[in-house]
Parts: C-alpha cells; structure tokens; sequence
C-alpha cells in the first residue's frame, strides 16, 4: 500500500517503515460491511491488479525466520519493486513488519538485499517460491479533515508456481496510518461480526501452503517425551532461530546497531555457549570446542558494543536529572556524551566486521548443520552420554549442577563478596537460568520456577556489574578530557560507586529469595 504507516527507528539513524496491518479470512461470498459509521469519510478507490513473486531459499531459510522478500509489480515503479519485511514487536492482535524497499526488475534481488541477508542465506541459492496475483478492490477511511486513517483491500489472490495455478484464497486487510490506530478496533469488530477471521499470517503462509507443508519458523520445542538428544537438538536450533532473529537488523545501520538487536544477538550467543557446554557429554567434543570458541569471540564482539550502550544510556540519564551539579553548565556531559558516542562507533565498527566475516558466517554453518546431522559423541568416548537417555531423567542432575555451582560461588564469596566474585555468582545465576530454561519444557513448572529465581539473581548481579564497568570506562578516559568534563566524570563515578553499594545491600535480601526450598527442592533429589 502506498500510505505512510508509522516509522521505527532501526538504530539512530534514518527511521525505517513500520507497516501495521490486521488481516482477516473471508469466504468467497462474505460481503464487506456498513462502515459509514466508523469513519467520516470511506471512499472506493480504483481497484488494482498486483503481481508479487515470492522468493526464498530452497529450505525456506527466510520464511523461518519471519522474512519475506517479494518482488512487486502493479504499483510503484514501471519495473517494479523489491519489498523486505521483517518481523517488528507487537501486540498480537496486529501483523506488525519493517518494510523496506528497492525499485528494480525482477531479474535477481538488489545488492543491499543481498547484503542485508547474507547471515541468513548464506550459501544457499535465492528461487521464485510462489507468484501470488491479486485482484484488490479498496476502500479509504478519512476523518472530517480530509486525514488519511486507514485503507482496507479486499483481495483475491491466485497462486501460482512453475507457471501453474495453485489455488485462490480471499483475504481482508486492514492497514492503518499513525492516526489511525484508533480505528483498528471498531473495524475489526465490525468484520469480525460479519464473519470474518482475525489472521496473523501473511500470504506466503497461504500460498505455501497450497505448495507444500510449511513449518511454523522457529519452532525448536522439542516432542513428547523427548530424549536428551531431542532436547540438546532443540537448543542448537533454538539458539540459531535466536542469532539469526537479529542478524538482518544488525547489518541495516553497520554504523549504529539497534542496541535492542545487539543485546538480544548477545544473549542468544551466550546462552548457545553455555546449552553447549551443558550438554557436551552428549555431543562430539571437537565439535562443541569449535562452537564453543567462536561464540565466545562472537559475545565479545556483541559485548563491547553492550558495554557501550549501557554507558550511553547512563549518560543521557544524567542528562535528564534536573539538577545535576557540574561546572560551567553541561559543556562538560556533552563533551563526556561524545566521547562516549565515538567509542560506541567503534565498537560497532568493529561488529560490522564480524558480521560479514568468514568466521562467524561459518559458525552459522556449523550450527544450521547440527539440525540435519547431529553431532552426536562417538561410541566409547570418554565421559560420554547416551543420547538415547529420556530427558525427563537427564535434565534434573544437569540443572542441579548448575544450582551447586551457584551455590558454591555465593558461600566463597561470604557475606562481603569482591566484585570479581559478584561477577562469578552473576555468571553462574545465568548458566542455572538457561539450564532451568532449557528443562522447562520438559518439566514445566519447577523447572521455571527455578528458571525465574535465576533470573532476577542475574538481574540484580548484572546492574551491578554495569556499574562497575562505568566507573572503570570512566576512569580510562579521564585523563583525557578538560576539566568540567574530567568533573562530570567524577560525578557520574560518584553516582554509579554508590547505585553499586546499594546493590550489594539488596543481594543479601534477593539470595534469600533464591535460595528457596521450593526453588531447589527437586534438584536435591537429582
């Protein structure tokens, strides 16, 4: 549709496209509603004739991570256009995607997109999937004023592939404006009651399916009764799905990562590391060596820019006091601010490159090769575990090795831990949570329970850990800057020595929360 949508900011740069819509499954003879009384002005556009050609990997390597890639002819430019969309957070209620397009003939995608979707392809050869032709008929709904609010199409859409009809469905849209959110609701109802189907599937998912079989993307949980390799098989992919949910974003601003993106992206890497080395003694031991490595450089690479991002936020919190006390006004915090804007430009830089490097795309090689042929430990090797073994039994005894080691971390520290030792309790609360995390759908409800303990150990331990890595950061540049910016400096130091003090206050209080019989009782018995 050609309507500005919304726009969300990819990093801090140019915002991208935020395309909003409510789609409905509708029979060939459901009749649109009265809408008069829902909007001021609802007007018939001219219809349109759309041709879209899907294209995706062989294996659907886009389609599994929510992408879609389409080339469109109908509207817009004489040869066409390019049209990316990604998945965007949302409510549920509404398929809510980034858009971004490119004019261009439909010979071979542009070579940002290609770019843009090098982690995700890869190797793997870009083919038509699906030709989708659509019949819309459309209608506009405007306020008093003459505002776009939003534009509803009526689609029929023919699928075809290799030249050949597939089928036809008919699908409803609803696509609103930034000033129309309002309207989403009472359109919705309406269409609802005259027996329309609320959907959050785009047309691919339709047109595939008429094709063949096509799997929910992502999906990584394991069966019924799983055994220990099902589950370990589960967490590879799941931890693939989780990187790759954040690869594209990552490449869109090479300058300026979103720093949503770049934390999840970090998380993802190191909850992998650590699922792996959980559960090693399932898996052949060169192969978790090699995974292992490289997705410890990948967090490092991810961290640097965490780091910096956390720093940044802290300094415009500052910003934001009403009352700061600093010399000379705030010369000195935007001095401060913009050595802190170029360090984090650096760091990303240095991201930008990892991304595009031979290592990390054959780490994501690696793994995508663990789903089809497991890399499962040899016979006779030492230390070895059948994989074979129900997980229902394996999974207590390793997520109560994570809980001992944990409790281990938090006796030596005593009642007066050094922050080096604060730092390894925060990192062993998160091994048990991704442990506990790994079990819960296995075991459901104690494994969460255990799961969420962890957690806000980690939570209150991480905080902590940021302030020391601010004062330590602000200290290495000090010598560098002028005097009001040298004072802001202190100030901030001064701020985050004490946030952590009263953080160690609060571990006290927060450990006993954790330390819970019915947190650990059914490990005790593993």
């Amino acid at each position: 549709m050609p309507h500005d949508t919304g726009r969300i900011t990819i990093g801090d740069g140019d915002p991208a496209p935020l395309e909003r819509e409510a789609k409905f499954e509708v029979g060939a003879r459901f009749l649109l509603p009265d809408l008069a009384d829902v909007a001021e002005s609802v007007d018939i556009l001219p219809p349109l004739l759309l041709r879209a050609s899907y294209v995706d990997t062989p294996g659907l390597a886009l389609w599994g991570q929510r992408i879609t890639l389409s080339h469109r002819t109908g509207e817009g430019p004489e040869d066409g256009r390019w049209t990316l969309k990604l998945p965007a957070p949302g409510d549920g209620t509404t398929l809510d995607r980034i858009e971004l397009s490119w004019p261009g003939s439909g010979d071979r995608p542009p070579d940002p997109v290609v770019a843009l979707l090098a982690g995700v392809v890869r190797h793997a050869p870009l083919q038509v999937v699906a030709d989708l032709t659509t019949r819309r008929r459309r209608l506009s709904l405007r306020d008093g004023d003459g505002v776009f609010l939003a534009e509803i199409d009526d689609d029929l859409v023919t699928v075809g592939r290799d030249g050949r009809d597939q089928g036809s469905f008919r699908q409803i849209e609803v696509e609103v404006s930034k000033d129309g959110d309002g309207l989403l609701g009472p359109v919705g109802d309406r269409l609802s009651r005259a027996g329309a189907q609320p959907s959050t599937e785009p047309k691919l998912v339709r047109a595939v399916a008429m094709i063949e079989v096509l799997g929910r993307p992502g999906d990584a949980t394991p069966g019924p009764n799983p055994t220990m390799g099902g589950v370990v098989g589960a967490r590879i992919a799941d931890g693939l799905h989780r990187l790759l949910d954040h690869d594209v974003r990552l490449r869109l601003d090479p300058e300026d990562p979103p720093g949503h993106s770049v934390h999840q992206a970090r998380v993802a890497a190191r909850r992998l590391r650590s699922d792996l080395s959980l559960f090693g003694h399932l898996l052949d031991p060169d192969w978790v060596d090699r995974a292992r490595g490289d997705l410890q450089w990948l967090g490092q690479v991810l961290g640097a820019v965490r780091d910096a991002d956390v720093l940044v936020l802290e300094l415009e919190a500052v910003a934001d006091r009403s009352d700061p006390v600093l010399p000379g006004g705030t010369a000195g915090l935007v001095e401060l601010r913009g050595v802190a804007a170029a360090h984090r430009r650096h760091v990303a830089r240095a991201l930008a490159v990892a991304v595009t490097d031979h290592r990390y795309l054959a780490l994501l090689d690696h793994l995508d090769g663990a789903r089809s042929h497991r890399p499962v430990a040899a016979p006779g090797t030492e230390g070895a575990t059948p994989v074979d073994r129900p997980a229902a039994h394996g999974l207590p005894e390793l997520v109560a090795l994570r809980w001992n080691a944990l409790h281990r971390a938090v006796a030596k520290g005593g009642r007066h831990p050094s922050d080096r030792q604060l730092h390894r309790m925060r990192i062993r609360a998160k091994q048990l949570r991704f442990a506990a995390e790994s079990a819960e759908p296995v075991l459901g409800r104690p494994a969460r329970r255990t799961a969420r303990a962890a957690a806000r150990a980690q939570g209150l331990l991480g905080d902590l850990h940021d302030t020391v890595a601010t004062v330590e950061w602000l200290e290495s540049v000090a010598p560098g800057l002028s005097g009001p910016a040298a004072f802001t400096a202190g100030v901030v130091a001064a701020d985050q020595v004490a946030r952590r003090a009263e953080l160690r206050e609060a571990w006290a209080e927060c450990w006993r929360g954790v330390d819970r019989p019915r947190v650990r009782e059914w490990l005790e018995t593993s």
